[in-house]
């Protein structure tokens, strides 16, 4: 079991970090950045991590809708954007419903020690 959970958070990292995708590597460690820096004790790690993960998740949502539109797109603009918006939104959805208990334990944790470490740094130098 733990094995698992430990090849699952390898996984996570490895997908976030060696995928070539700049832009989610991005919306991720921007997601880090903004929990930790509004972190103000260690034992708000939990909510910390659970607000770095919706960020992310609101970064990739917004990204997806903010993609250009495809050439055989025809009508407004306004159109467009709120067919890709739902369209978004159920992609998303669908996501999250497929996605197992221990993948998403996977991300919490990855998402955890990459806020811890931050944390750490800025509370080392801000004691000096």
């Amino acid at each position: 079991m733990l094995e698992t959970i430990l090849s699952d958070v390898i996984s996570v990292f490895r997908s976030i970090f060696t995928s070539g995708d700049l832009i989610g590597l991005a919306i991720a460690l921007g997601a880090v950045a903004i929990a930790a820096f509004m972190m103000q004790r260690g034992t708000q790690i939990g909510s910390m991590t659970l607000l770095a993960l919706v960020i992310f998740a609101l970064g990739g949502f917004i990204r997806g809708v903010m993609r250009g539109p495809v050439a055989s797109d025809a009508g407004s603009v306004a159109a467009q954007t709120g067919s890709r918006a739902a369209g978004q939104l159920n992609q998303s959805w669908s996501q999250f419903y497929g996605m197992e208990a221990g993948t998403l334990l996977a991300w919490f944790i990855a998402f955890m020690v990459l806020i811890f470490l931050v944390f750490g740094v800025k509370s080392a130098l801000n004691r000096g």
